[in-house]
């Protein structure tokens, strides 16, 4: 009886276990998260960091500077001069060569003029005949003057035999036949009269026809001579030759080119100018101010002075061609080469010098201010040559004030309020080192 009775209390224990254990379990796991939360460590959070660049500044000064351009000019010979023949000639000498230094009147080429003198004593043979033909004339109107008056006397004569045969023959003296022949002697010394007279009348008209042919004559003749003169061409000017495409034994005819030469002292420079600076340029002529520019050719100084302007301009030219007079080391030019010219402009007030470094676009800079980037709009007025020969921009800007920093870093993100931060000078002078 006691075991039955046991029984049903061990079976009511392993009941309260499986029922109480699994609370049991989880209060304490709730427990100890509980606990865990209260003694973790607290993270305090991240803050966001604004990101800085590092940048090279200068301080600048508006002052009054001298603007230069950078122009690219080529040498060019106004009065280049072409000499074609004259004449049809044999080529006898060429003195010259391409590129020789020659004097004004130098013999340059000689042509055969054996034809020429021909040609000259034929037209001189011409003209004496026309002289000789002048003076026969003059002869021949002294010798008619004289004969129109005996013409004259004699008509007279016939005139009065006329009238003795007709007072004869009323009086039945002298037969009809007598009478008939002493008119036609009166009528043929009429024709021979007005004859000689027509002479005389026409003695001007034919002196001024030979006069006219004395002319034509001398001017051929003259002609003849200039023609061989020009069988030896003479330099018109000290200067270079440029080619001189002839040789002994050719034969040449009117505008065949014998040789081409420049003077040395007419050479000039042909730059173009930007449109932005052609106000500036235009002012200083009209001023009659000077504008100076330099170059080097082959080591040599090369200087030269602004002389005018060009009078047209190409469709899709970006400036005006401007022609330098060169005023010295003009011996060691030669039309066609390419040269570098500086050109200084009429000074400019309130004026600033960056490097190109410093410059955005065409006229956008930035200004340091208060660690940050603030852009500013500029006018260039030109470039300067530093003491290192490196090229820096002038420019200008009522905004740009003594002691402001420029950055002169270039930034792809370049954009005003950009947190910007200036390199130690020590690191900048290594970075330029580098």
């Amino acid at each position: 009886m006691s075991e039955i009775t046991s029984l049903p209390r061990r079976r009511d224990t392993v009941w309260l276990l499986k029922a109480v254990l699994p609370l049991a379990i989880l209060s304490l796991a709730a427990a100890g998260f509980m606990l865990l939360k209260a003694t973790r460590a607290v993270t305090p959070p991240v803050a966001a960091q604004e990101k800085s660049w590092r940048v090279s500044t200068i301080e600048v000064l508006p002052e009054r500077l001298t603007p230069n351009l950078l122009l690219y000019g080529t040498i060019e010979a106004p009065q280049k001069a072409e000499i074609r023949a004259a004449v049809t000639a044999d080529v006898a000498q060429v003195n010259i060569r391409e590129g020789q230094m020659v004097a004004a009147g130098a013999p340059l080429v000689v042509l055969d003029d054996r034809d020429l003198a021909l040609s000259v004593r034929q037209r001189e043979a011409d003209f004496r005949e026309i002289e000789a033909q002048i003076a026969s004339e003059q002869v021949r109107h002294m010798a008619n003057l004289d004969a129109l008056k005996r013409e004259k006397a004699l008509l007279d004569l016939a005139k009065r035999a006329v009238a003795r045969a007709q007072n004869l023959n009323t009086q039945k003296m002298v037969s009809e036949s007598a009478l008939d022949e002493a008119f036609q002697a009166v009528e043929k010394q009429t024709l021979a009269l007005n004859t000689r007279q027509l002479e005389v009348d026409d003695h001007p008209a034919r002196l001024a026809q030979l006069q006219a042919r004395r002319v034509r004559a001398g001017a051929l003749r003259d002609q003849a001579r200039l023609d061989q003169t020009r069988a030896m061409i003479t330099a018109p000017f000290a200067g270079r030759v440029i080619q001189a495409p002839v040789a002994p034994g050719g034969r040449v005819r009117p505008g065949d080119l014998l040789l081409e030469m420049y003077p040395m002292d007419d050479l000039e420079i042909r730059a173009q100018i930007p449109f932005r600076a052609l106000p500036a340029v235009r002012a200083a002529l009209a001023g009659n101010q000077p504008l100076p520019a330099v170059a080097t050719v082959d080591g040599q100084p090369v200087t030269a002075q602004l002389d005018r302007l060009g009078g047209e301009t190409g469709q899709n030219s970006g400036g005006l061609d401007a022609l330098f007079r060169i005023t010295e080391g003009i011996r060691w030019l030669i039309p066609g080469r390419v040269l570098t010219l500086h050109m200084d402009l009429p000074p400019e007030d309130g004026v600033v010098v960056l490097p190109f470094e410093a410059l955005y676009g065409l006229n956008r800079i930035y200004r340091l201010e208060d660690g940050r980037m603030a852009a500013l709009t500029v006018e260039r007025v030109g470039e300067q040559r530093n003491t290192g020969g490196q090229a820096q921009v002038l420019a200008r800007s009522p905004d740009l004030q003594a002691g402001d920093r420029i950055i002169t870093t270039q930034l792809p993100n370049a954009i005003t309020g950009l947190k910007v931060e200036v390199k130690e000078a020590g690191m900048e002078a290594a970075e330029v080192k580098k």
